[in-house]
């Protein structure tokens, strides 16, 4: 074998350690295989256009496994607290399964219900904050999101169940169905999931970003409707530098030297 193909050889075991490295890391880390998803739809996306920060479509999100609920920090912990903010919102991202329709789903975990006192829920960490209101089996939150509108989730189906209460940034900004001043939205309310989300259909929360990357994945799959105007001009420019570097002619050391041999 010559020394070019042995350099070859070597440069291809190397890439493929690194990448062996990152990916156990990344699962000693998160706890989950694969540790993370490429997301598909726009229920997360701060707008239709792309925003650097927040989950749109096409980006890659790692996926920490949990142990229990009590390891996800809700929008209602986190905005009480004042900490943490995740992709632009309090609280967690949660990637859960939706047995209703039999998928993934990526949105926020926006308060965990831990019990009933008859028909009202009893919301774990709720210290009664002046932006949320319990009346019944209906729960009211004021200026929630990036869109600031007031939320209302109707609970009088789920009474007795215990769970996690979701939802997508996006779905409240611009879908749902308005009651009065109140936005409902809520996945347990809109048909996205008919049950409240127990922590064994939680796969993990979404931890680190890498916008766009997995655009090209769903070029190749077809499912490009999601996908913002910049994400793709983004990939698409990146494709092409990785091409041009990869075609462009590299130097050759040993002729570099002959020529200052000739030189000299």
């Amino acid at each position: 074998m010559t020394f070019k193909y042995k350099s070859e050889v070597i440069s291809a075991v190397a890439v493929v350690v690194v990448i062996a490295i990152i990916f156990s890391s990344l699962f000693l880390y998160t706890g989950n295989w694969p540790p993370a998803v490429i997301v598909e739809s726009s229920s997360m996306q701060h707008g239709n256009n792309f925003v650097f920060g927040a989950i749109n479509t096409g980006d890659i999100v790692g996926v920490k496994k949990i142990s229990s609920y009590t390891n996800v920090q809700t929008y209602l912990v986190a905005r009480e607290r004042g900490y943490p903010t995740n992709y632009g919102e309090y609280g967690n991202v949660i990637i859960y399964d939706d047995q209703f329709r039999g998928e993934l789903v990526i949105h926020r975990a926006i308060f965990y219900v831990e019990g009933w006192n008859g028909s009202t829920p009893i919301l774990y960490g709720n210290t009664n904050p002046s932006w949320l209101t319990i009346d019944g089996a209906q729960v009211y939150m004021t200026d929630v999101g990036y869109s600031h509108k007031n939320l209302l989730v109707n609970l009088q189906s789920y009474v007795g169940e215990t769970g996690f209460v979701t939802m997508g940034d996006h779905n409240f900004a611009s879908l749902g169905f308005t009651s009065g001043n109140y936005t409902v939205a809520a996945d347990q309310n809109t048909l996205i999931d008919n049950t409240l989300v127990n922590s064994t259909q939680v796969i993990g929360y979404a931890v680190g970003y890498l916008p766009v990357v997995g655009v090209l994945k769903l070029w190749v799959t077809h499912n490009t409707y999601y996908i913002p105007e910049q994400s793709n001009e983004i990939m698409a420019i990146v494709l092409i530098v990785l091409i041009a570097l990869i075609l462009a002619p590299i130097p050759s050391l040993g002729r570099n030297k002959k020529q200052d041999r000739k030189e000299s």
